[in-house]
């Protein structure tokens, strides 16, 4: 199945999603806009009129809590976020408020999917539908194997296993292509109940204290991926940027997929249908250009282990990296659009921050590697059926937190049809971890050299934050040895532009 909302049914029950309806009081008007983004994005549908469960959400800058479990509050500010009812603080500068109003809107809208009986009690991360049918090959004396089944009208593909049962029998699977207008509709009544399944109210809050912002928010961004995290990322800090009177802020942007899909446009909010069969960082880069008319926006395929180096080096086997990469350029993308490895290099060497939107750890550390060679904090999102996490690190790597290993792992955990390990994906972890990165940026672009928090944990199902503020150090020099071992055993950087699949990750 792949509609736009085929990645998320894996997590929640669409039907309940759909008939929600969502009555809000007296918010600022970034708030409503975040709700009904998201929304959106969630797949509520407004014109239902019957069967909808209804819930209002009251603006709450410090008084009591309704106890109506349709009613929930919220309010925002110097403070921090808060559905408790807490004190809220002076008022937010104005580049931050989209980012910490989305951040509001995701927990306001875990606790509406919560208390309407939406989310499901475990992670799906994968269903499909088969014709499971068993046949005796001694019976005709035939091999299942030279048998060609199918089911008229549709399209299958077959599956042979033994049924190690001892009859000596074996299963042929005719599994259903996903597309097909009978697996939609089987699919849309499969439901999963936890046995006595029950849930708590929640009120989620949490503190911060945001620094002032400079009047000119200026300096230069990576964003490694431009996925759910990227997008959400600078959705939140470009409509930040477009608050204030000046800002001057430009782009490095990687990503190796190559084309849009529709499943990609419930979580991945800039795109849209227009988008559809483009790679991502050209349709990155023309909504940049609509949205920020005076950013400068730069495009790479894919962050390689030649990046890392201080200049590139072409292989005395005379193999070029960047016509190897070139080579794989679509139509709709120029050539002379995306940088060569010496270009990416020169800009990374220059960037001010770079955010990591990833869904493989080896890449992830190697972003952390080269912030950390340039003195600059790394900022990594992900996120995980449920739950998701902000991490930015100034005073340690990816490598301190998860051990080394972790510069080996390759496999691709992601919510895209060709991700080695499926998972599920929803916009809402999406939407809140990408707004934190959003707010490392402003901070960032701000001139302060860290941001307010160094990890911040949500788990959607309960509901429930875990965050840890940052200790507004930046000293990142002493970690790169240790990182670059774990990525190059035993080999020197310079090393790194021989020829091999090490190079392409």
């Amino acid at each position: 199945m792949r509609n736009r909302f085929s990645r998320q049914r894996g997590l929640l029950r669409q039907t309940i999603v759909e008939g929600l309806k969502v009555e809000i009081d007296h918010a600022p008007e970034e708030f409503h806009s975040a709700m009904n983004l998201l929304g959106e994005h969630l797949g509520v549908n407004r014109t239902m009129s019957s069967k909808c469960k209804e819930f209002t959400v009251r603006w709450n800058s410090g008084e009591e809590i309704s106890e109506e479990p349709n009613c929930i509050s919220v309010g925002y500010g110097g403070n921090g976020v808060f559905l408790d009812g807490s004190d809220i603080g002076e008022p937010l500068d104005e580049v931050y408020k989209p980012a910490v109003a989305t951040i509001a809107a995701c927990l306001v809208w875990s606790e509406i999917l919560r208390r309407s009986g939406a989310y499901l009690p475990i992670e799906i991360p994968k269903i499909s539908v088969s014709v499971n049918v068993r046949v005796n090959e001694n019976a005709l004396y035939t091999n299942a194997t030279q048998l060609q089944f199918s089911l008229e009208g549709h399209e299958t593909h077959q599956n042979i296993r033994d049924t190690n049962d001892g009859t000596g029998h074996r299963r042929v699977l005719l599994r259903l292509s996903d597309d097909d207008p009978l697996v939609e509709q089987l699919l849309d009544t499969v439901d999963v109940r936890a046995m006595n399944e029950t849930f708590e109210e929640s009120f989620p809050r949490l503190e911060f204290n945001l620094p002032e912002t400079s009047p000119r928010v200026q300096g230069h961004l990576t964003v490694v991926g431009v996925g759910g995290l990227g997008t959400w990322c600078l959705h939140t800090l470009v409509e930040g940027l477009n608050r204030l009177e000046a800002s001057d802020v430009s782009f490095l942007i990687f990503d190796k997929d190559m084309e849009v899909e529709e499943h990609n446009l419930n979580r991945q909010v800039i795109y849209s249908k227009e988008d559809i069969g483009m790679t991502k960082i050209s349709a990155t880069q023309r909504w940049l250009a609509k949205r920020l008319t005076n950013s400068n926006v730069e495009l790479a395929y894919e962050l390689i282990d030649a990046m890392a180096e201080d200049e590139f080096k072409e292989s005395e086997e005379g193999i070029d990296l960047d016509d190897l990469l070139m080579d794989t350029s679509p139509e709709n993308i120029e050539d002379e659009d995306v940088l060569t490895i010496q270009q990416s290099i020169e800009r990374l060497q220059n960037t001010d921050l770079i955010l990591g939107c990833l869904d493989a750890m080896r890449p992830r550390v190697l972003a952390d590697y080269i912030a950390a060679k340039n003195n600059i904090p790394y900022v990594n999102g992900g996120v995980a059926n449920f739950s998701c996490e902000f991490s930015e690190f100034t005073t340690s790597t990816l490598i301190d937190k998860y051990g080394s290993q972790i510069a080996k792992n390759t496999t691709v955990s992601s919510c895209q049809e060709d991700g080695d390990v499926p998972i599920a994906s929803m916009v809402l972890t999406n939407a809140f971890v990408g707004s934190l990165q959003a707010l490392s940026a402003i901070q960032r672009l701000s001139g302060h050299q860290v941001s307010t928090f160094e990890s911040v944990y949500w788990n959607a199902h309960s509901n429930q934050l875990h965050s840890v503020p940052s200790v507004q150090t930046l000293d990142r020099l002493p970690y790169i040895e240790k990182t670059r071992e774990a990525l190059w055993p035993n080999q020197s950087v310079s090393n790194l532009t021989e020829p091999g699949e090490e190079n392409l990750l």
